[in-house]
């Protein structure tokens, strides 16, 4: 399976690519990832929402035969251990790629919500936007370590 984290925007924090890099490289153990990042639209006041669409066309290419999961604040609340079984479930049921989406600080358009498969919560509290893909990244190496009954978790 292929797990690949599309991203709008290119984070620039060096800490935070870095940590995000060692996570990627531990779930290489097992299982191929990729971190993909798109233009984020330049946000004029009033056009908000002309941004979001030109961002969706971005990420629907993104879509086409992968079970999408959205990162939104109004998705389901999900723990490690449930995270773990889900992405165990993808594995068994023969799922070739998994796509998690990360929006900008804009979020995302209305059609990338109501045409993912999932669409999960990390938290109800705000975080930067870079720190979201280190988050990501280490809860997919967790799930990992979970599934391998690594000392990780514990």
């Amino acid at each position: 399976m292929l797990i690949n984290i599309v991203v709008v925007g290119s984070p620039k924090n060096r800490q935070a690519q870095a940590l995000t890099e060692d996570y990627i490289g531990r779930v290489r153990r097992y299982t191929r990832i990729e971190l993909t990042a798109i233009k984020q639209e330049p946000v004029l006041p009033g056009r908000e929402r002309d941004a979001l669409r030109r961002e969706a066309i971005r990420l629907a290419a993104y879509r086409e035969g992968s079970y999408n999961v959205v990162l939104d604040r109004d998705g389901e609340a999900m723990g490690s251990e449930s995270f773990a079984k889900f992405l165990k479930k993808r594995i068994m049921d023969g799922t070739k790629v998994v796509t998690m989406m990360i929006g900008g600080p804009q979020g995302f358009d209305a059609s990338i919500k109501k045409n993912a498969d999932r669409v999960l919560s990390l938290s109800g509290m705000t975080f930067p936007h870079e720190l979201v893909v280190v988050i990501v990244a280490e809860q997919i190496y967790r799930a990992f370590a979970i599934m391998h009954g690594l000392p990780y978790h514990r």
